[in-house]
């Protein structure tokens, strides 16, 4: 007798397949986040001592706000 096997196929909507796909890709993401991490920025780099208290940032509305 020959030997034999029994096949058992699930067949899932593509939306399923999608969401499961970015929910993979999410998990993937969070693990290798901290090897694809991004350095702080210095938001006063280029404009030192421009929006401090010394040197404050004013907005004047000319015609209505």
């Amino acid at each position: 007798m020959p030997n034999r096997t029994i096949k058992h196929e699930v067949k899932l909507q593509k939306s399923v397949i999608v969401i499961l796909g970015l929910l993979a890709l999410g998990v993937c993401a969070n693990a290798f986040a901290p090897a694809i991490s991004v350095k702080e920025a210095f938001a006063k780099h280029r404009m030192v001592g421009m929006g401090s208290t010394a040197h404050p940032i004013t907005i004047v509305c000319k015609s209505g706000c």
